[in-house]
């Protein structure tokens, strides 16, 4: 099992969420360089040639620009409404916090049809399931979706969505969590 140091915050940001933060893992560069490492194995290599990165921010970015850069991927940062300065393409989303529009850059969007997802946290999987669904309206597909790590509690939700059947997903680490 990997050393990997993550810490659970109960009732964050709101009552009956248990926030599980990152950032004991991004203090630690070994750490952190391990874990971009383990997220670049996960890539099957016949879609480093054919496949962008996509991630919603914030806490997405932080993995899925080191594995961009890493494997020579292009990388398209899904952002909430009024972020994307040129020719948002919006979307709706819900999730365990918050309920939003998102968008993400239309014309750099228009050149991909296969998306490897990036996140952090899988919780619910609902930010997944809305953007895996506006990328399927537009005849786009995510291939492969990968997460820091899983909230375990919530994996019978995760496995009842419709919206999640037959998506190949990848946790990095399975480990438990410092209270």
């Amino acid at each position: 099992m990997d050393n990997f140091k993550l810490k659970t915050i109960k009732d964050f940001p709101k009552p009956g969420v248990n926030f599980i933060d990152i950032n004991p893992l991004l203090q630690n560069p070994a750490q952190f360089s391990k874990a971009v490492e383990d997220f670049c194995a996960q890539i099957p290599a016949e879609e480093l040639r054919r496949a962008a990165i996509i991630t919603p921010e914030a806490r997405g970015f932080l993995f899925a620009a080191p594995v961009a850069y890493k494997l020579g991927l292009p990388l398209l940062l899904i952002r909430k409404k009024g972020k994307i300065p040129n020719a948002p393409h919006s979307f709706h989303v819900t999730n365990e916090y918050t309920d939003c529009d998102m968008e993400v850059d239309a014309d750099l969007l228009s050149r991909y049809n296969r998306f490897i997802y990036i996140d952090d946290i899988l919780a619910t999987g609902q930010t997944l399931a809305s953007v895996r669904q506006a990328l399927q309206t537009l005849g786009k597909e995510i291939v492969l979706a990968l997460h820091f790590a899983a909230v375990e509690a919530l994996k019978k939700m995760r496995e009842s969505n419709p919206a999640l059947k037959g998506l190949p997903s990848h946790v990095i680490f399975r480990g438990k969590n410092e209270k």
